[in-house]
């Protein structure tokens, strides 16, 4: 009974630390919010480095796994899209800016490209699991890496990204440049943040 006991009370107080760990994760997540976005901007040197963080249904319009042509289509439009950063990000033409590298992360981009499964057991439980997968939320993460030849010109920043995503309501901007720090709410009416 005592062996019971020690190991209760060693083994209940685990569980509650691992419990609240897991809470604070999902509590600095952030909000979940369609039709919002946060972006983060650094400029240092001549490299701008610019972090998209939104819900998928911003830019793809559902957050679901593409099984549909139309969904999988969707989803290699907006890849293709976001690989073309320069057409969304639009920098003084002084500046001489070009985009150097694009990285995106979401699971809806690597849904499309895994095979069927090839036994009827197999399928019963990938469509199960894909059921399961239609009720959760989905981002978006990608990270743009533009090289500028003249970094003293870059004063601001345009947005036709709104206009090519119209679920994109409001950025939340973060932004690092070398005359300081300084947030903003870009919106569709307010694309434009200057850096001066």
């Amino acid at each position: 009974m005592r062996r019971q006991l020690a190991i209760f009370s060693i083994a209940m107080p685990l569980s509650i630390y691992a419990l609240a760990q897991e809470h604070q994760e999902h509590a600095s997540l952030g909000a979940h919010e369609h039709g919002v976005a946060s972006l983060n901007l650094a400029i240092e040197g001549n490299q701008v480095s610019i972090d998209l963080d939104s819900p998928a249904v911003n830019l793809l319009g559902f957050e679901h796994a593409a099984s549909q042509p139309e969904d999988i289509a969707k989803v290699a439009a907006v890849q293709a899209q976001l690989h073309h950063a320069e057409q969304l990000f639009q920098f003084p033409a002084d500046a001489g800016c070009t985009l150097a590298s694009v990285d995106l992360d979401s699971p809806l981009f690597a849904e499309h490209e895994h095979e069927e499964p090839a036994h009827e057991d197999e399928h019963e439980t990938a469509e199960h699991e894909h059921e399961e997968h239609n009720h959760q939320h989905a981002d978006i993460e990608a990270q743009f890496i533009f090289n500028c030849a003249q970094p003293a010109a870059l004063s601001s920043l345009q947005l036709p990204l709104f206009s090519v995503f119209p679920g994109l309501q409001r950025l939340n901007l973060q932004a690092i440049t070398p005359n300081g720090q300084l947030g903003a709410e870009l919106t569709p009416d307010r694309p434009v943040v200057s850096f001066n």
